[in-house]
């Protein structure tokens, strides 16, 4: 096994991919896509993590995510902005706010998402390795 699967599981991720349409003079927003990754993600309790969201998600609560995997924010184009990618975890959404995409250690990418505040986590009793 490479070093840079260590610890990583299947993860869903739910992105918009492409951009829209009009139809009859009506935008259209480009259809959802579930693909999956390998990532290993981790609370990011460190303040130097939390310190590079935006000021009002300060005080959510914030996932790190490393995977072999390309995520992406919310990217704007002319007319037209695309929106983050979504990270399903412990049955709860995330939106991916922060990505930076490394190419020295393999290809690789960190990211930093935060839980959307509609998206609820299970409370789980028993043991703690079958949470996913």
């Amino acid at each position: 096994m490479s070093i840079t699967n260590l610890g990583k599981k299947n993860h869903k991720v739910i992105r918009v991919s492409g951009t829209g349409d009009y139809v009859d003079g009506e935008y259209l927003e480009a259809p959802e896509v579930e693909l999956f990754i390998r990532a290993n993600i981790q609370p990011a309790m460190s303040s130097f993590r939390t310190q590079l969201l935006p000021e009002g998600d300060r005080n959510k609560e914030a996932i790190a995510i490393y995977s072999n995997d390309w995520l992406y924010t919310a990217r704007s184009a002319t007319a037209i902005t695309l929106p983050c990618d979504l990270i399903v975890y412990r049955g709860a959404r995330w939106e991916v706010v922060g990505a930076r995409h490394y190419g020295n250690f393999g290809e690789h990418c960190e990211a930093l998402a935060i839980k959307l505040n509609d998206s609820n986590i299970e409370r789980i009793n028993g043991d703690i390795e079958k949470i996913t």
